[in-house]
């Protein structure tokens, strides 16, 4: 129970520094990039207590480690078909003249396509 009321004045605290931040750059005019990642943060930590609660048991018990490897496994094509969609959108967009486009965007979408088969690689040699 103290746990839940220390989670519930934690997420009312974060709310109302995001509801301060949204004023402030409301009346600047211009949105930081602090302002979006601290949102992207916070709305990362109220899913993950959303998903899992107080309960920690719950994260490490089978169930929860089939659904911590599955849920990283769709997150990981979800990204990496959003990266691609993003690259192939904004050479579209801004009609890049290069081979490339965006390079980082680019640089980004290679890194995700080798990063999962490199994982499994030294994952597997872990077992062997």
């Amino acid at each position: 129970m103290k746990v839940r009321l220390g989670m519930s004045i934690f997420l009312a605290a974060l709310l109302v520094l995001l509801a301060a931040m949204a004023i402030k750059d409301y009346k600047n005019g211009t949105i930081g990039t602090s302002s979006v990642t601290s949102v992207v943060i916070v709305l990362a930590v109220c899913l993950q207590f959303l998903t899992w609660g107080t309960d920690r048991k719950a994260q490490q018990d089978e169930m929860g480690k089939i659904v911590a490897a599955k849920s990283a496994k769709i997150s990981y094509h979800i990204l990496t078909l959003a990266l691609f969609v993003f690259w192939i959108a904004d050479r579209i967009v801004f009609v890049r003249k290069d081979d490339f486009g965006n390079l980082s965007l680019f640089l980004a979408l290679c890194f995700c396509l080798v990063l999962y088969p490199v994982v499994q690689l030294f994952y597997v040699r872990r077992f062997k």
